[in-house]
């Protein structure tokens, strides 16, 4: 005789299949397919909407804000006269780390930029290596880029190009250990200059090929960029000496050539290092 455990069993088995029976007689209100799955970089069908704009906004930031502009006179911003014969100081504001800096506080007012001025008048490529000068700034300023215009008194001096070039790989490979950007520039063209009779050849024939050198040195290297100063200058050289943007001296830039380095040289770091989107 079955006991009351059986019959209880029994009696849940036939509830289930009266249950089963009366919901396969039903037909659902509605079907619900599967989620659509979305593919990164599937290929766009026809009658597609196009693909939506890029949501981070414009450009307000700058990826880096301490500079270090090393060099000769030209980086220090002497002005020479109008014949030539004379060299006179800075015009202050006209340097050209200076007009950059107030570019780059200019495009990007929540930063606090720092361009440093480490132009020394005279000096060649040699002497900042051999003097321990470019090692000690750099030691001592640890800057996030590097802004270099060096050379042309090494070529006016009789130093060969590739003697030239060397010394300046060697501060490209200094600024690198410390994790520096480096920012290298080439020479503008620079002019031969007569003044009453005394004639400053000012390194003219040599530029090109210094310039060449100069990129493929730096082609190749990691966060090195070459700063191409020689095609924004043209060719300046003429009977008035080269006084539309350079001084009479044909080699100094006169206020308008330095406003034109700043530029170059801010159109160059701020494809390396704009960042987009907010700035905290």
């Amino acid at each position: 005789m079955p006991t009351t455990a059986v019959r209880l069993r029994s009696l849940v088995s036939l509830l289930l299949l009266a249950l089963a029976a009366v919901q396969c007689g039903r037909t659902p209100a509605s079907l619900t397919g599967p989620s659509p799955v979305l593919s990164r970089g599937a290929v766009p069908q026809a009658g597609d909407p196009p693909p939506a704009g890029d949501s981070l906004g414009t450009v307000n930031a700058l990826g880096a804000t301490r500079f270090m502009a090393f060099g000769d006179s030209i980086t220090w911003g002497q002005i020479s006269s109008f014949d030539g014969s004379i060299l006179f100081d800075q015009l202050p504001g006209t340097e050209y780390p200076v007009q950059l800096d107030a570019q780059f506080e200019s495009a990007f007012p929540s930063q606090d930029f720092t361009v440093t001025n480490e132009g020394v008048p005279g000096e060649w490529a040699l002497q900042a290596i051999s003097s321990g000068r470019f090692a000690q700034r750099m030691a001592a300023q640890r800057p996030q880029a590097l802004l270099l215009l060096e050379g042309i008194n090494d070529l006016n001096n009789a130093q060969s190009t590739t003697v030239t070039v060397g010394y300046l790989q060697q501060m490209v490979e200094i600024a690198r250990l410390y994790n520096t950007t480096v920012f290298i520039a080439t020479m503008f063209q620079t002019c031969v200059s007569d003044n009453n009779g005394q004639i400053r050849p000012n390194a003219a024939d040599k530029i090109v090929g210094f310039n060449n050198a100069v990129k493929t040195m730096a082609a190749g290297r990691q966060n090195v960029y070459v700063v191409d100063l020689y095609p924004v200058f043209g060719n300046n050289c003429g009977p008035s000496g080269g006084t539309g943007i350079l001084g009479g001296d044909g080699l100094h830039p006169n206020p308008s050539g330095y406003s034109l380095i700043a530029t170059t040289f801010a159109n160059a770091v701020r494809a390396a290092f704009t960042v987009r989107g907010s700035y905290q």
